[in-house]
């Protein structure tokens, strides 16, 4: 009696295992879902028509913030002249790490 229990739940946990390996296995489809309305992105296009963005590849867009940017880069903290850059521009992030990166000594 105590084989069959055994083998039954070695049984058992292979098809489980099996099942499980297999499930894991299978590509997941790509949830489209929509981002609620207060975190969509904006496109670039709209934020360069608001006065307060400044496009940070466009030129210098506020010499303090250059000196600012480069005062960081000297001190080696690149993660925090990304955040000051994206602060004073309100610019992505891809965007402002495009900024430091021309400014990198």
């Amino acid at each position: 009696m105590v084989v069959v229990v055994f083998i039954g739940a070695g049984l058992l946990a292979f098809g489980l295992s099996f099942w499980l390996t297999r499930r894991l296995q299978r590509p997941r489809p790509a949830a489209k879902q929509k981002a609620p309305v207060g975190l969509q992105r904006r496109s670039l296009q709209n934020r360069s028509s608001s006065p307060s963005f400044q496009n940070p590849l466009a030129g210098s867009p506020a010499p303090d913030l250059d000196r600012q940017v480069h005062d960081l880069l000297g001190q080696g903290r690149l993660v925090d002249a990304v955040k000051r850059v994206r602060e004073v521009n309100g610019c992505s992030l891809n965007d402002a790490k495009a900024y430091v990166a021309e400014r990198l000594p």
